[in-house]
Formats: structure tokens, sequence, C-alpha cells
């Protein structure tokens, strides 16, 4: 049966700027363009319209939404929007819990797509909270994660949802991140970057005991540890900076490094995607998150969680390269980040799915 263009109630986890003009610091998922299709669905089919609905501002209600850590406005509002769409598909279970609570009560509603990235609740399994999120997703939403092993996650805890889960890799926007691509004026620096989720402190550990040379590093986003290692000129933390400001250090430097705690569910892919289409050679920690993306990647070397030995070892590997030879493993998780993670091939699985499973509803 043949898919029409698409009408599509987009309801992300965050706030999202309304622009007439484009602006390119800032990032596609972070920006609606007028007359320019939004993110990744732009590679949907031509037709295709996404009208986004983001967080809101922040006031009262959104302090007790942190408190919460589920969003009520939000998913209210599509709630009672959704009759106008073909599709609701909600970034993040913050957004997609209570739409499809509210929407299970119902006879008749557009099919919701829900992309887990927190793992549900932090992939936490409880007496109290887990039977409330089976209870709201006993109507079984089509679930979409960017790492494979929380599949398993799935058929151990939530077994009826386990047949509409797919793991569909995070695609990046190569050609924004690879259009500032260069090694002509690195720097003897590394770079960290993220402000959650990071496990700086191990990564620090390694480098005050590895044999780093001249090379400094730079940890961008999270200065929580700068007075413990103050005595150490060649570790340098920095607060948050724009987007315009990541890129250029990033490109000065010669490695990024992505020290990474585990955790049961998606996060820091972003980071490391966007830094090999940047043609960079990483540091990364092989979890739950990272294994999909980094197992075969060509300039990736990997590391264990917690483990200073391992993230010693890698830094002091990357320190002995010459720089020839760091431009050339960056070139090639360039090229590996280009053809096995971009934005066009994560548009098009998703799309896939949404078709397979309206052809689905439409015939029963």
């Amino acid at each position: 049966m043949e898919i029409k263009p698409l009408h599509i109630l987009f309801t992300p986890n965050w706030n999202v700027a309304s622009l007439n003009d484009d602006d390119q610091n800032i990032q596609a998922p972070n920006k609606v363009v007028t007359n320019q299709p939004y993110w990744f669905f732009k590679f949907f089919p031509k037709g295709t319209l996404v009208d986004v609905l983001p967080i809101g501002k922040e006031n009262l209600m959104r302090k007790f939404e942190h408190k919460l850590k589920f969003y009520i406005i939000q998913p209210i509002k599509a709630f009672m929007r959704r009759n106008k769409y073909d599709v609701v598909i909600s970034h993040g279970a913050q957004s997609g819990l209570i739409y499809e609570m509210l929407a299970s009560f119902t006879h008749k509603k557009p099919l919701h797509v829900m992309f887990d990235i927190g793992g549900l609740n932090g992939a936490r399994i409880n007496k109290t909270e887990t039977p409330i999120i089976k209870f709201a997703l006993r109507k079984a939403p089509v679930i979409i994660v960017h790492a494979s092993r929380q599949l398993d996650f799935y058929k151990d805890f939530y077994p009826n949802l386990s047949k509409k889960t797919y793991f569909v890799p995070f695609g990046t926007d190569f050609d924004y991140f690879n259009r500032v691509s260069g090694n002509d004026h690195v720097k003897h620096q590394f770079i960290s970057v993220g402000y959650a989720k990071r496990d700086y402190q191990t990564l620090c550990d390694a480098f005050v005991r590895a044999d780093t040379g001249d090379y400094t590093l730079c940890i961008v986003g999270d200065t929580s540890l700068s007075n413990k290692y103050k005595e150490f000129e060649n570790i340098q933390f920095f607060p948050k900076v724009p987007i315009s400001k990541l890129l250029e250090m990033t490109v000065e430097s010669a490695a990024v490094f992505v020290p990474l705690p585990e955790y049961k569910y998606s996060y820091g892919q972003m980071t490391i995607l966007q830094s090999m289409a940047m043609g960079k050679p990483l540091i990364v920690t092989r979890t739950t998150s990272t294994a999909d993306y980094i197992d075969k990647a060509p300039g990736v070397i990997k590391t264990e969680p917690y483990d200073v030995s391992s993230m010693v070892e890698a830094i002091n590997n990357v320190c002995s390269m010459p720089h020839e030879q760091l431009r050339e493993i960056g070139a090639s998780n360039s090229t590996f980040v280009k053809n096995m993670f971009n934005e066009q091939q994560m548009a098009v699985r998703v799309y896939d799915i949404i078709c397979k499973h309206l052809c689905a509803n439409q015939n029963e």
C-alpha cells in the first residue's frame, strides 16, 4: 500500500528556535527555518509536513516537570492536536510517556513513534516506577533506540514492547560538521566536550600519568574538577562555549577524547560522530551507547569504563603518533561516518518503520 506524504507532529524534549533566516551557529535539531524542512525530515518524501512542538519556556510548571522528570504540558498539547496528524513522534520518553498514556484511552489515534534515548526511566527497574511505565505503554507504541544493546533491555523487562522496538543508528549531519574540518592549524592539544555523563575523573587521572609531552588537554563544558587539577597546567577547563567556538577548538585539536561512564541507554553519540565527521582521531570509552559506532571505526582507540590504565595506554598511543598519522586516521574516520552513520540513512530507516506500521494499521 502506497504511503502518501505524511503530516507529522514532532515533540522533542528540548526547545527549538523559530527562524526566518537560517543561522549556521544553531544545529539543525534546534531550529525551524521558514520554508525549509526540519532536521532529518528533509530526507523524507517531498510533501512531508512536520510541525514541531517544543517543551516551552521556563516557568513554575517547568520547574515541577524537572522534579517529576517528565513533561506534562507538551504531551497534553500534543494529545489535543493529535487527530490533525498521521504520526506523532516523541523524541524522548520524557515527552512520550504522558502522551502515550493519554492516547491509550482513545480508540482511534495516529501512529505514535517514540525515540527512547534515556532508557525509559534511565534503564532502572523497580517496584514503584516500572509498573506505571508498563501501564502507560500497554498499547505498545513504535519505539526507536540508538543503541542495539537496548533491545535486550526491552526483551528482558518490557517483552510486550519488544516486537515494535527497533534499533536505528543515529546519523549525523556530515556536511555541517565536515565543512569546518581541517588539519592545517592543529595545536598540541586534545579536546574533550560535554557537561553531563562524562567520566572526566578517569580522563584527568590518566592524563597526569600518561607521557603527554607538550600536549594540553582542554575540557569544555564542565569545570567541576578545575580546583582538583589546578596544579596541572596541561589540563585546562572551560565552561560551555558557543557552537562556533567549540568547532574552532575541535579543529585546532589533534584528537578528541570522549570518556564515558556506563549507562544502559544512548548518550555521547552525537559528539563521537560529529568529531569523526570533522576528521579527528578519537579515544572513546566502549559502553552500551558507543559500541555500535566505534567497534569498526578505523580511527577510534577504545578504552574500558572507569579504567585509568586503559585510558593511559590510549593517551600514550595517540601522543606517540606523528601528525601525519593522526591526520590519516582522522580522515578515515570522516569517510567511515559519511558512509555508515549519516543523517540520510537514519531518516530512511525511520521512514521505512513508520510506513511499515501505517500499512499494518490500515490493514487491521
